[in-house]
């Protein structure tokens, strides 16, 4: 059931062939009663549709809390990067600083996200691994690459109602 609220490509592709077989059973009939088959599967698709964008799954709430990290680098933007950082991760908190002040960053996507959550801790907690990529100005000028494809993993919690970054490596290995 959750694959359905987690994205809308399910409901769509079986919303679409329901309503092909439903058309091909009303093209060889000819009974109108296959009409109204027709719309109430399109009647429930929508309301599936509905259902997948307002309901907010852990997952959902995971990647936007990681889409809104990307944006806020991407901005330059360490306020509302550190909204996304869980007050206790102190370590990050002071890292997100000695980063954005040495890095001007132009881009920043994720993307290949692998999201594992562990209910049974207490607050419960998600493992995250994706594709971090961009590109930045290195304001020292010692790095001479100005773009990064790096493989990172993150550890949320939930807190007060929200998952928020608790820890991360890039590329297998802790940074400031």
């Amino acid at each position: 059931m959750m694959i359905f609220l987690e994205s809308p490509w399910p409901i769509l592709l079986v919303g679409i062939a329901a309503e092909a077989v439903l058309a091909i059973l009303l093209l060889r009939t000819g009974q109108g009663r296959w009409l109204g088959a027709m719309l109430a599967a399109g009647l429930l698709v929508l309301l599936g549709l509905l259902a997948e964008h307002f309901v907010v799954t852990d997952r959902k709430a995971i990647s936007n809390t990681l889409d809104a990290a990307a944006a806020a680098v991407e901005a330059n933007d360490v306020n509302r990067l550190l909204e996304c950082v869980s007050p206790s991760a102190g370590e990050i908190r002071s890292g997100a600083h000695q980063v954005f002040e040495r890095f001007e960053f132009r881009k920043a996507r994720i993307h290949s996200l692998e999201i594992t959550i562990n209910r049974l801790t207490s607050p419960p907690t998600a493992t995250v691994t994706f594709q971090a990529v961009g590109s930045a100005r290195d304001r020292l000028g010692q790095s001479p690459y100005p773009g990064f494809a790096e493989s990172v993993s993150v550890t949320l919690r939930r807190e007060q109602g929200r998952w928020l970054l608790a820890d991360y490596s890039v590329n297998g290995r802790k940074l400031p």
